[in-house]
């Protein structure tokens, strides 16, 4: 067994409470109304209440609603750790994945409970959790304004670095050898672990969950960046369905035109071989969490002792994978120095406070890496990094609502951007921009603008009315008035896709 793999199987393995996902899947129940937990009825327990569509709800609650045996999961939970019973069942807030539950014991013992969520195929979902982390945790903070400081930032990059330490041969997910079929071997440990499909979401997404051709797993990083666009390509030529032009969401023409589409795909997959990094450091094939928010870092004593939520998580190159956590990610410019404060508003102050804050502390993080592998810090700190990271994210989702004007503005940083991420002139980028090309994205810039300018003064008024909202029945009302749910209360946050 090489080093790398025997560092991973320490973190995987290891009883020091680093990392930790107590895994009490259970299996999908028939009854439709399952005894009511201790703070919930069945139906919260069963569906996604951590946020609201402002359209298409129904659909996004439906792939996200998992009904469960309550009772089981507390009496599995208590065997778990020698409890006679539970006392308190409490949800948490819960991701794409998986549904997040605080169990409390009658010995004050705490457990967390993750039920997966009918989105991926359980086949590979689960199969691809490998059993990772194994410690058990018993007390945790997960407050989304737990303070940030300097060790819990260290420690994440120690950690990061620790599981990419593992070089895999080729890019997918992670199986044991035996769950799947046709599984590629890892050099070192052929007779456990394989890599197989990618068990990302998008992979999955409607029909996409038939087309098996383009899951993977790849043997380079020009194959993983073409399928992704090969797999849209093929999605929208086969099932694009455009809105009417009367449909208040439709946004352009060209959004919902597919041949413009596979147009721009065309021309990405022209580009796709020009930018791979010729660094055989930066095709390194490693794991690494994408999904890094207070939600799913526990912390003790300012000590992290779990970090969940790896479904999905793929072996992907170094260049692709390497990013900033998401809980040190801003809107707007990094802030180096504090402006003077004379004549600033409170909120004002507050928000240049918080981005100076996190902008030192995506220095240290990134600073980290300089002294523990090479690898990633340069595939992090590259400057160009994030334009090529979108670019190729931004592939996978043209036919999402402005996805097609996302994509194109990521095409144009690109070709702008062209000699930072190639080292060649832009005259050599084998796709360029017409002047009319450049004036009509410019057009549709202002119309997208004013668009999500609308969006958010509806969400804003809508908000405020169920904010206002004395009972129940009142906010279903205005929800149903604005045709966006007939279910009951929870807070909008609009669309929920983050890439």
């Amino acid at each position: 067994m090489t080093a790398p793999l025997r560092a991973l199987k320490r973190v995987i393995k290891s009883t020091l409470p680093r990392f930790h996902r107590m895994y009490l899947s259970t299996s999908p129940s028939t009854a439709s109304k399952p005894p009511l937990s201790d703070q919930h009825t069945g139906d919260v327990l069963f569906s996604y209440t951590s946020g609201r569509w402002l359209w298409d709800e129904a659909a996004q609650l439906r792939k996200r609603y998992q009904p469960f045996n309550v009772e089981e999961l507390k009496k599995a939970a208590a065997r778990s750790v020698d409890a006679k019973h539970c006392v308190n069942l409490t949800k948490l807030p819960e991701g794409s994945y998986n549904k997040t539950l605080l169990l409390t014991m009658d010995n004050d013992v705490q457990v967390i409970a993750k039920v997966p969520n009918p989105y991926v195929s359980q086949q590979f979902v689960t199969a691809s959790e490998l059993g990772l982390p194994v410690p058990r945790v018993f007390a945790w903070s997960n407050k989304k304004d737990q303070p940030v400081g300097v060790d819990i930032v260290s420690q994440l990059a120690s950690i990061q670095v620790t599981v990419a330490s593992a070089d895999f041969s080729h890019y997918g997910s992670l199986f044991y050898k035996d769950d799947i079929d046709g599984g590629i071997t890892i050099p070192g440990r052929a007779d456990k672990f394989c890599i197989g499909p990618s068990c990302d979401l998008r992979f999955w997404e409607e029909e996409r969950r038939f087309m098996d051709a383009f899951r993977g797993p790849w043997s380079s990083s020009e194959a993983y960046a073409m399928g992704i666009a090969r797999r849209e390509k093929e999605w929208i030529s086969r099932f694009a369905n455009p809105r009417h032009s009367a449909d208040p969401l439709r946004q352009s023409d060209s959004q919902e035109s597919p041949d413009c589409h596979i147009e721009l795909l065309d021309r990405y997959l022209k580009l796709v071989p020009h930018l791979i990094p010729s660094d055989p450091g930066q095709n390194r094939s490693v794991l690494w969490h994408a999904d890094l928010h207070f939600g799913n870092i526990f912390v003790k004593d300012n000590q992290i002792v779990s970090i969940i939520d790896w479904q999905g998580c793929s072996s992907l190159p170094i260049s692709h994978a390497c990013r900033m956590p998401k809980f040190l990610r801003f809107q707007g410019s990094l802030l180096f120095d504090l402006p003077p404060a004379t004549g600033l508003r409170p909120e004002e102050k507050e928000d240049n406070l918080r981005r100076y804050q996190l902008t030192q502390l995506q220095r240290l993080y990134i600073s980290r890496f300089r002294d523990i592998d090479n690898d990633v810090f340069s595939a992090i700190s590259f400057p160009q990094a994030l334009t090529r990271q979108q670019l190729i994210d931004f592939s996978g989702y043209t036919w999402d609502d402005d996805g097609l004007f996302l994509f194109q503005e990521m095409m144009l940083r690109t070709w702008r951007e062209w000699m930072g991420l190639t080292g060649q002139p832009q005259s050599s980028c084998p796709v360029a921009f017409t002047a009319d090309e450049l004036a009509s994205h410019a057009a549709e810039e202002k119309s997208w603008e004013d668009f999500e300018a609308k969006v958010e003064t509806m969400r804003n008024l809508v908000s405020s009315i169920i904010d206002s909202a004395d009972d129940k029945d009142s906010v279903k009302e205005a929800l149903r008035a604005w045709k966006l749910s007939d279910l009951g209360p929870a807070s909008l946050s609009g669309n929920l896709m983050s890439i």
